[in-house]
């Protein structure tokens, strides 16, 4: 009696501490699956504009090159408080780093401050008020208006020109940048006029509609300056249904694919738009390095803007 006592006083030890050093294993196993594995949150402003597609594009594309990478994707569809929403649970479910391309820089800040507190920020196309994040990533989008109004200048033929200039969101950061920068670079030439400045809220049907209504009455415009290719496009089938023929359209973003900015410049449907890079490639690539936590990572990162005709492309 008292040997099958040993025996199962034996056996409940032995099975104890089997338990104990299989959890330690399996403890052991999730700790270095957490530090060989980072999940990277990428909040999107909206997946209705082609260059933010582009972009979730390029960021799924360079994150497959890394297998220690895991990329979680959520779209607010324009409206700020989904993307504070979307935040918020992307930082609940474990992120070890934010990607976030912002809808609302005014809306968005404090929730960008918020993050920044727990984890690594990447801020991407607009910024936000202060510093409060770990790298920002955007285009020259000033210099963008500076070429921008250096084509106007070339296309007037120092003929007077009223332009009509369509922005994607009033009073965003972006807008108010490549305005700035058109102001700056036409106050050199008294020949011409920006007629009137129009929101499209980055959508090409809205463009087209309230420059329709624009076109039917005014027969004044020369040059219609878009801040995207796909606002460029509403203004192009605005343009044609007013049958308003003698109407130059400007716009930007110059991606390559069917109806992008690039192919609608070889069509004529363009005469010029300007290369401006999404950065999401350059976000996973910083998102590594920060990671990994290597130096030297810089505070602020502008991607090069370049002009985008016809002439160019034939040369």
């Amino acid at each position: 009696m008292k040997n099958k006592r040993k025996i199962i006083y034996l056996s409940v030890i032995i099975i104890f501490i089997s338990l104990i050093v299989i959890s330690g294993i399996c403890s052991y196993e999730l700790k270095l699956q957490k530090k060989d594995t980072f999940i990277i949150g990428m909040s999107q402003a909206n997946l209705y504009e082609p260059w933010r597609i582009y972009m979730n594009k390029e960021i799924q594309e360079e994150a497959k090159k890394h297998s220690n990478i895991r990329v979680i994707f959520k779209d607010a569809g324009g409206d700020p408080e989904k993307q504070k929403k979307d935040i918020e649970d992307l930082i609940n479910f474990g992120a070890d780093l934010l990607i976030v391309s912002i809808n609302d820089s005014k809306q968005l800040t404090s929730t960008v401050r918020k993050a920044y507190e727990s984890i690594p920020v990447i801020v991407l196309d607009r910024t936000v008020s202060g510093y409060d994040y770990t790298l920002y990533i955007g285009a020259d989008t000033k210099s963008i208006g500076e070429q921008a109004g250096e084509l106007i200048a070339k296309l007037s033929n120092n003929n007077k020109v009223n332009v009509i200039e369509v922005q994607g969101i009033l009073d965003s950061s972006t807008d108010k940048e490549i305005t700035s920068g058109l102001r700056e670079a036409i106050s050199k030439y008294r020949n011409i006029n920006i007629d009137r400045t129009i929101v499209a809220n980055w959508q090409k049907n809205e463009s087209e509609d309230k420059l329709e209504e624009i076109l039917k009455d005014d027969r004044n415009v020369d040059i219609i300056f878009a801040h995207s290719d796909y606002m460029a496009l509403g203004a192009y089938y605005a343009k044609v249904s007013t049958n308003s023929k003698n109407i130059k359209i400007i716009g930007v973003d110059g991606l390559e694919g069917p109806q992008d900015g690039i192919e609608l410049v070889k069509n004529g449907i363009l005469t010029g738009t300007f290369t401006c890079k999404t950065g999401g490639k350059e976000a996973v690539e910083y998102a590594i390095k920060i990671l990994n936590k290597e130096d030297d990572i810089p505070k602020k990162i502008l991607l090069e803007c370049n002009e985008i005709t016809q002439e160019l492309l034939n040369n």
